[in-house]
């Protein structure tokens, strides 16, 4: 835990804050001591934590095995929190038209440091199922990454090519450093990027990026995305990347106006 010294910070909220956080899509059950440890909080304590949470229905106790998990009120906490967040609620409109008038799976996530945290995702029924987790990294092999990484400054760039470890996630999969460059060059050139069956076998996606025109940065990018049962990348050259640099754009021009 981050040590703040503060007369009106509460480090009570802080550490039940902290609590809650250790649960997501990929830990959705602790247990009292594992919780104690990750926290560094003593167990007497995160006892008394984890009782109160229970008690208000932000955690959830399994009467087997006494694992936790999240209860009802995070779920509604965090369904108000996200539905209520500015930038969900200027994208959502824009992406739904093009959806509907399209009729092709959407999805959008903002920047975070060097991850991606999805945003809004609209999914035609054909569409092979996969698993999006809400935090992404492995941008080399993702067509909203490749989008990203291509409007990124040229030290930013040069930093994260040094620092992530590329990981085979498909047989597609670029897993040279000077391809993936050559590849975010072309990104770059064309004004779009392409996945071709690099993240999962069978979808092949565009990107473009989301900028905030008023600073001139990107933060966050949106991708059309096809099974390969349906269509063939070069269909999909011919006939989407005016769809997706349109969509691109006005996103672009909502998210600079709630200023991200």
């Amino acid at each position: 835990m981050t040590a703040i010294n503060n007369q009106y910070f509460s480090k009570t909220l802080e550490k039940g804050l902290i609590i809650l956080a250790l649960f997501d899509r990929d830990h959705q059950h602790r247990g009292l001591t594992e919780i104690s440890r990750l926290t560094g909080i003593n167990k007497t304590s995160t006892y008394r934590l984890v009782n109160t949470l229970v008690q208000l229905g932000y955690l959830r106790k399994s009467k087997n095995n006494k694992s936790l998990r999240l209860g009802p009120r995070s779920f509604v906490l965090g369904h108000h929190f996200f539905h209520g967040f500015d930038i969900f609620q200027a994208v959502k409109p824009i992406i739904d038209k093009t959806y509907l008038e399209k009729n092709i799976s959407i999805d959008s996530a903002l920047l975070h440091g060097r991850t991606l945290i999805s945003l809004y995702r609209r999914e035609m029924p054909n569409l092979i199922y996969f698993r999006l987790p809400v935090i992404m990294d492995e941008l080399y092999a993702r067509a909203m990454g490749k989008a990203i990484l291509a409007n990124l400054d040229p030290a930013d760039l040069t930093n994260i090519l040094a620092e992530i470890q590329i990981k085979k996630l498909t047989p597609s999969t670029l897993l040279d450093k000077e391809d993936i460059l050559k590849d975010i060059e072309l990104t770059r050139n064309r004004g779009y990027s392409i996945n071709n069956e690099e993240y999962v076998e069978g979808l092949i996606c565009i990107g473009a990026p989301l900028m905030n025109f008023r600073e001139n940065t990107v933060v966050g990018a949106v991708s059309l995305d096809f099974p390969t049962s349906e269509y063939s990348l070069d269909s999909i050259v011919h006939s989407f990347p005016g769809v997706l640099t349109k969509l691109a754009s006005e996103l672009s021009e909502t998210v600079t106006s709630v200023d991200i």
